[in-house]
């Protein structure tokens, strides 16, 4: 049965973007997981080189592992080579959501730098982050201001990812309500297609602003083309492994069988939540990917 986890980046080692991730990525194939969802570099503006495509493309292959997402930047990041006296500076240079014309581009340039990299994988979809707060709902005059550079962008974008056959998966996040986060995918789905723009389920972030249900999968499953699966209290982002906090994973596992989404699900699960040994950890995280696939596939099958 295949299964995904997020692979992280670690920079402990010296050389942690080639021997690290090596070890990483074998640690995980040698746990069970078929799959990786690729995330290092996702809240950054960094550029990937042709030759660190290239590379990264082989190391995964040569690990035995299929890409089955990739973790894309939309130019907000908090990771940046600018520093402050005590903190990171944030970085919005290139910011898909801008309304400076070169600012805006810069961010769709950024993105298409990751569908480049999503094709060297094989990947159907990059992972895309809106930043939607409530205020933008709050009058027709915010709703314009917020919108109309976002379609702009993604009007660019289309013809990128039409020629290259990677899908945009937007996520949702715990930024705003969860109403709010139904009017965005509302909007996004009524006017771009489904080979062109999907939904990333985060149940963790579901959690935090709808505790104990999955309306975004009752009312967008149809559009389910990316999963980022975790666990938490209700409360705070902390990325757990399912069934280490509160999150209904039998109402979660049947939601996501009643939509067309093709297994298996991702995992984002970083290592740093656990005081473990990176394998046993993977091992761990391995075990409970087979038990919601099998939820799932027994919800498909009729017996759950």
């Amino acid at each position: 049965m295949d299964s995904c986890i997020t692979v992280w980046h670690w920079p402990h080692h010296e050389r942690w973007y080639d021997e690290g991730i090596r070890r990483t990525l074998d640690r995980v194939r040698t746990a069970g997981f078929t799959h990786v969802n690729w995330n290092p570099d996702s809240g950054s503006s960094y550029w990937f080189s042709d030759a660190e495509i290239e590379f990264t493309r082989k190391i995964v292959a040569e690990a035995g592992l299929k890409v089955h997402s990739l973790h894309a930047s939309n130019g907000r990041n908090l990771v940046s080579e600018l520093k402050g006296s005590h903190e990171f500076i944030r970085e919005t240079r290139k910011d898909i959501l801008s309304h400076h014309a070169w600012q805006r581009q810069s961010g769709v340039e950024l993105l298409q730098n990751r569908i480049d990299l999503a094709v060297a994988f094989g990947a159907p979809n990059v992972v895309l982050h809106v930043d939607i707060v409530d205020e933008v709902f709050e009058n027709p005059e915010n709703e314009a201001r917020f919108f109309e550079p976002l379609e702009r962008s993604l009007d660019d974008l289309r013809p990128y990812c039409a020629r290259s056959g990677v899908q945009i998966a937007v996520e949702n996040l715990p930024k705003a309500s969860a109403d709010n986060y139904l009017l965005l995918f509302d909007w996004l789905f009524t006017r771009y297609e489904a080979d062109f723009i999907g939904l990333c389920y985060d149940s963790g972030h579901w959690e935090m602003i709808e505790p104990g249900r999955v309306s975004v999968l009752e009312r967008h499953g149809k559009r389910l083309i990316a999963t980022h699966i975790h666990d938490n209290f209700s409360a705070m982002d902390d990325h757990l492994l399912p069934f280490d906090g509160k999150v209904n994973w039998d109402i979660v596992t049947k939601a996501i069988a009643a939509t067309p989404y093709v297994t298996p699900l991702n995992f984002e699960t970083p290592i740093d939540r656990y005081a473990m040994e990176e394998l046993s950890y993977y091992r761990r995280a391995h075990d409970v990917a087979i038990r919601l696939e099998t939820m799932i596939s027994e919800a498909r099958h009729g017996h759950g």
